[in-house]
């Protein structure tokens, strides 16, 4: 990112990045990636899908218990320490922080029960600061989990999407903030001041049957006095990424979804799989690689493992483009501790400007 010291130059730089910077489109009172975007009818091919993906479950038994560790949480953390829970719900620490990422340690709903169970229980949870949630399906935004995180952790702010903030207001959540792309958060928390930010995602939203899209997704940027981590929330590839890297970039971590993968032909609208997940990463400007979103429901046609076997299979075929990368493929229940990050904490304009 290319700071300037003269305020002219700051402000014409800043429209410029406004220019380029992805909105969503609202149209009667529902969200779209792009204009003109007609909402795929999902009904029949979902049936179909799920249909193949029930006679999968019959017929392939994964041993899940390899992907599976017992480790004990850390209560708080002053280096920058992520713990994959299951599915896209991390346990994220840094500066004595800790934040949550789309809670869920059940079933998504009784057809999609769960493959491999929760890498920490509700009650193994540190103390919680921050849940920040990407989307509104159900696999992200769990009511039973949300419910019980506020109730053990009073004071836990929730950050949320663009138009989620009634359906937490009516379940008594009393610290809820909604965001729509690109805005920002900042907080002073025991003397940290802590960043995050909703950005674009490529995807849609609906928890009932007349709901489609009245809510926002997005994807989150958390930027700590020690790291700055960056969660994928629920995507197809499209060109967030490289934006979100123009103007975030270099990025400590990418917590990155790569499934389901399969039907391609109809998961890319809405799902990235591990070969477009790479895209994406290196879009992003990003370090280090942390793969999620996979191995937990079977939503696609694919296996328990294919996402990961073809994460493993792209990240050999692109070893000419790999640099500094690195990935990071954890078990649930497993804990990364990342290496410190050397890249400024930019929370303002002045600080931009000191930084010259």
């Amino acid at each position: 990112m290319t700071f300037c010291l003269d305020g002219g130059k700051y402000l014409n730089l800043k429209m410029e990045k406004n220019r380029q910077r992805i909105y969503p489109h609202i149209k009667k009172g529902r969200f779209y990636n792009y204009p003109n975007e007609t909402p795929e009818r999902f009904l029949f091919r979902s049936f179909v899908i799920y249909l193949k993906s029930f006679i999968n479950r019959l017929f392939y038994h994964p041993v899940v218990a390899d992907w599976r560790v017992d480790m004990q949480p850390l209560r708080t953390s002053a280096k920058p320490a992520i713990t994959w829970i299951g599915h896209s719900t991390f346990l994220i620490q840094a500066d004595g922080i800790n934040v949550l990422t789309d809670p869920i340690f059940g079933d998504a709903t009784s057809l999609f029960p769960r493959i491999i169970d929760p890498g920490l229980t509700l009650s193994q949870l540190p103390r919680i600061d921050y849940v920040l949630i990407s989307h509104n399906h159900l696999d992200h935004m769990d009511a039973s989990a949300l419910t019980v995180i506020r109730n053990l952790n009073p004071q836990c702010r929730f950050l949320v999407p663009l138009g989620d903030k009634p359906w937490f207001d009516r379940r008594g959540f009393l610290f809820v903030e909604e965001h729509t792309w690109w805005q920002d958060s900042f907080f002073e928390n025991n003397g940290i001041s802590l960043r995050f930010t909703f950005l674009p995602a490529y995807h849609w939203t609906q928890r009932g049957i007349f709901d489609k899209n009245r809510s926002l997704w997005g994807s989150w940027m958390l930027q700590f006095p020690s790291c700055k981590i960056y969660f994928a929330g629920d995507t197809a590839y499209a060109s967030h990424f490289r934006q979100i890297g123009r103007e975030f970039g270099p990025i400590d971590c990418a917590l990155m979804p790569i499934g389901p993968c399969e039907p391609h032909s109809w998961m890319k609208y809405s799902h990235v799989n591990a070969f477009e997940a790479f895209q994406g990463f290196k879009d992003l400007q990003a370090r280090h690689f942390i793969p999620m979103h996979w191995g937990t429901f079977y939503f696609g046609t694919d296996t328990f493992d294919m996402p990961m076997q073809m994460l493993q299979e792209v990240w050999e075929q692109k070893q000419d483009e790999i640099l500094l990368e690195e990935l990071h493929i954890l078990r649930v229940g497993e804990r990364l501790m990342l290496p410190e990050s050397t890249i400024p904490f930019v929370q303002d304009v002045e600080q931009i400007q000191e930084l010259q």
